[in-house]
């Protein structure tokens, strides 16, 4: 059963749990999109800086309406759409970025909510999309030059402090993520009424969170959350063990070894011998495929993978597809539209739009 509103002890006064007017924008676009949103919204009580999710809305005659009140349900939950009609986005950062946030997910929305700017695209597509934060692990001394722009260092000891939002330990990545999508089932999320995607380790959350059930993670006191119609994942994480082997990198990737098993040993812990349990490419596809006919895992995914990614080599996704092929039930699209660097994505906003859209279109396939 999932949980409503009043289990979420939200404060009385929390503007951060209003709806208020925004605007975002993309590269893409030569001007900023007015947008409604309710911004960095706890969900979980006493929450960490980063437990928390954010919810856009296309500015609308109704939407606007919404302004200064309370954010209590997602537009369209009486909705009789049989397309989804939501998306929920996890960002990427290596697990352990905590610069990297929800906001991310701006220049998607942009696009999403711009009245129209891509060719046969139509309004009305998606009616909201929400996007998670989650606690994120320690960085790391020295910081490695190998991944691009890295974040200040974090740990507790040599800081002589302590960030809560910096502490995670798989499984607690999956935990916040679990809770995210609880809240949003509070308000209105449903089985088949969303598509989940995930950049990069989000990616691998998003895997994470929808084909394992929660007691995989020794989480089993958590709900399982809402089904999704898809699930998206985009320049993603899915082979731990093999990111931190010389034969599971490519030559273009080689040098990157030593800062994967850095930064996975911190995310998942040292002991390598309980990375394969947490890796989605590891899983058992007899189980995916019992939580399909189950209707806890949905009967699409769609992988896609820039051959121009500087982090992540085309190994990962091949090894998920591998598994994934097995999953008797399942139905396995390659994405094409990740072009340019691991960030393009993100920061870019169309190429994750374009993705939506194919989605979207392979479900009216389905129909």
């Amino acid at each position: 059963m999932m949980p409503n509103r009043a289990d979420f002890n939200w404060p009385q006064d929390d503007r951060q749990a209003r709806w208020q007017s925004a605007e975002v924008a993309s590269p893409h676009l030569n001007r900023r999109i007015p947008v409604i949103a309710a911004k960095d919204i706890p969900y979980i009580p006493n929450a960490n800086r980063l437990q928390n999710l954010s919810i856009y809305l296309p500015q609308t005659a109704q939407t606007a309406a919404l302004i200064g009140t309370p954010v209590t349900s997602l537009p369209g939950t009486d909705s009789t759409a049989r397309l989804p009609r939501y998306l929920v986005h996890i960002h990427g950062g290596a697990w352990r970025d905590p610069r990297l946030t929800s906001a991310s997910i701006e220049p998607t929305v942009a696009h999403a909510f711009s009245g129209g700017v891509l060719p046969g695209e139509g309004p009305g597509l998606v009616t909201a999309i929400a996007s998670l934060n989650y606690t994120v692990s320690p960085l790391n001394y020295p910081a490695s030059a190998a991944m691009a722009d890295p974040p200040v260092p974090y740990d507790a000891i040599k800081d002589n402090h302590t960030d809560l939002a910096r502490e995670a330990v798989h499984p607690q990545h999956v935990s916040d993520v679990l809770h995210g999508l609880a809240l949003l089932g509070s308000l209105g999320l449903a089985d088949g009424s969303y598509i989940l995607s995930g950049h990069s380790c989000g990616a691998c959350l998003a895997l994470q969170s929808v084909l394992q059930p929660p007691r995989h993670y020794g989480l089993g006191h958590l709900a399982e959350p809402p089904c999704p119609a898809a699930l998206l994942g985009l320049n993603g994480l899915y082979d731990l063990p093999r990111l931190a082997t010389a034969d599971g990198l490519a030559p273009f990737h080689a040098h990157l070894r030593e800062d994967y098993e850095r930064f996975l040993s911190r995310a998942f812990g040292t002991d390598k011998d309980v990375w394969p349990d947490a890796s989605p490419a590891g899983f058992d596809p007899a189980s995916i495929a019992r939580r399909i006919r189950e209707g806890n895992a949905p009967r699409l995914v769609v992988l896609d993978q820039s051959t121009e990614d500087q982090l992540v080599p085309m190994a990962q996704r091949e090894r998920l597809t591998a598994t994934l092929a097995k999953a008797a039930g399942l139905r396995l699209a390659q994405g094409q539209r990740l072009t340019g660097n691991h960030a393009a994505p993100w920061e870019e906003g169309i190429m994750i739009y374009q993705s939506l859209l194919d989605t979207l279109q392979l479900l009216r396939e389905d129909q």
